[in-house]
């Protein structure tokens, strides 16, 4: 029998020594050390890390980031960031915008990073600014076939100039479609491009899916007319994970048009049915496409959630992607979901990104297990909670980079979010995904 996440948590915090003898499901507690977060560590079987490129840090097309320790062979990337010098009034190109790994220790992605602890990051141009960003790992460090996940392959399609749509192989198969999630792009492993054109953002825009067992699939919209064109080369880093029998995942396709000011009302979201889940035992993670380019209406000002988008409920049957401007959109949504996951939605209403804030807090339910948080021009945390964060944007412009956004846990109860350039205010949607009640 496993305690309600509440009060487990509170036993926990005020009597550590509890540990070693609570009962869990499936719950081995061999060789305990006397540091409870070592102690935790090793009880679970996925651990997440997120690091916070500052401004002048990753100044060329090129970044070594070295992480808290030696990566796990089953991991993947979620990254969202912009160059940009915090000011409001500089434009960036998509070259210089986006980021994505293109290396790692094991040789998955181009010849394999400098170290064990090194990942490196890649963009299409410095263009005179730095990259600014999120880049959390996620690492399963045992149970994949249960509680963890596998990393089956990653892949790196590219699309030229027009191209709408483009495929590569994984370099592995997986064994149960229904458990696997594919991680590219905006909120995924990152994309670049030689896109130089400021307008043209919607080339870095795709939907990721797979199409047969082994592919990656990348989809991109034609932009509408006055909305830029999908010009250069734009490649996706793709990540290919097998989710262990104890979670569910699903994968659904969100389409449409819906829009409106503030994203608040239902009218404003499309949706797409899911077989019935609950809400604090589930998160979404969505990669999607546009066919406008405009701070309102492009993919980087698009909101994702569970549910409506409005109302929270216990169970839900719905996923949903809504965006402030006019403009079609097609989404690829996975949800994941576990019985000892602890998910929690909140939602920023319009104005919470203010047009003259760079960063900003919000207050979210504690960590279950002390995490430890570190400063700098490179900032980390490092526990078991994965930060994801859409926004909207309110602006017609295509002043990019304003719109785009991240955030990191920053204390038990505390996400911020940043961005590299002010103007235009928008409403957000959060998920502080606790992976830390997930025992062996």
């Amino acid at each position: 029998m496993r305690l309600s996440r509440t009060l487990t948590a509170g036993l926990v915090t005020l009597f550590p020594a509890l540990l070693l003898i609570l009962p869990a499901s499936g719950a081995n507690f061999l060789n305990p050390t006397s540091n409870d977060a070592n102690s935790f560590e090793s009880r679970q079987p996925i651990r997440v890390t997120s690091y916070q490129i500052g401004d002048a840090v990753f100044t060329g097309t090129t970044y070594n980031l070295t992480l808290a320790q030696d990566l796990e062979a089953d991991y993947f990337v979620v990254m969202r960031g912009a160059a940009g010098a915090n000011d409001s009034g500089t434009n960036r190109t998509p070259d210089q915008n986006y980021a994505r790994v293109v290396q790692d220790p094991f040789g998955n992605i181009g010849t394999g990073s400098s170290a064990a602890n090194v990942i490196q990051l890649g963009r299409g141009s410095a263009g005179g600014s730095s990259w600014q960003g999120q880049v959390t790992v996620v690492e399963s460090l045992d149970s994949q076939a249960t509680d963890g996940f596998t990393l089956v392959g990653v892949a790196e399609p590219s699309l030229g100039s027009g191209a709408v749509s483009g495929s590569s192989s994984v370099g592995a198969t997986w064994g149960i479609g229904s458990q696997v999630g594919l991680y590219g792009g905006v909120q995924g492993g990152g994309v670049s491009t030689d896109s130089s054109n400021r307008k043209d953002h919607v080339t870095a825009w795709g939907r990721v899916w797979t199409s047969a067992n082994g592919t990656a699939d990348i989809e991109r919209l034609s932009p509408a007319s006055g909305n830029g064109s999908l010009s250069g080369t734009t490649t996706f880093t793709v990540y290919a994970v097998e989710w262990g029998s104890s979670w569910t995942i699903q994968s659904v396709v969100v389409s449409g048009t819906e829009s409106g000011g503030g994203v608040d009302a239902t009218t404003e979201y499309s949706t797409a049915s899911i077989s019935s889940v609950e809400r604090a035992d589930t998160f979404v993670i969505a990669s999607g496409t546009t066919d406008r380019n405009r701070l309102q209406n492009g993919w980087e000002g698009n909101v994702f959630t569970l549910g409506d988008g409005v109302t929270q409920l216990t169970d839900e049957t719905l996923v949903a992607v809504g965006a402030e401007g006019p403009g079609t959109r097609k989404a690829q949504v996975y949800v994941h979901t576990h019985d000892n996951l602890a998910v929690d939605y909140d939602f920023g209403t319009d104005g919470s990104i203010g047009s003259a804030a760079l960063t900003g807090t919000l207050t979210v339910d504690a960590a279950f297990v002390t995490e430890t948080y570190t400063g700098g021009s490179v900032a980390s945390t490092v526990g078991y909670r994965l930060p994801l964060f859409s926004n909207s944007q309110n602006g017609n412009t295509t002043a990019h980079p304003r719109p785009m956004a991240w955030a990191r846990h920053t204390a038990s109860t505390q996400l911020a979010w940043t961005r590299s350039r002010t103007g235009e205010q928008g409403a957000y949607w959060t998920q502080s995904v606790d992976f830390g009640e997930i025992w062996r």
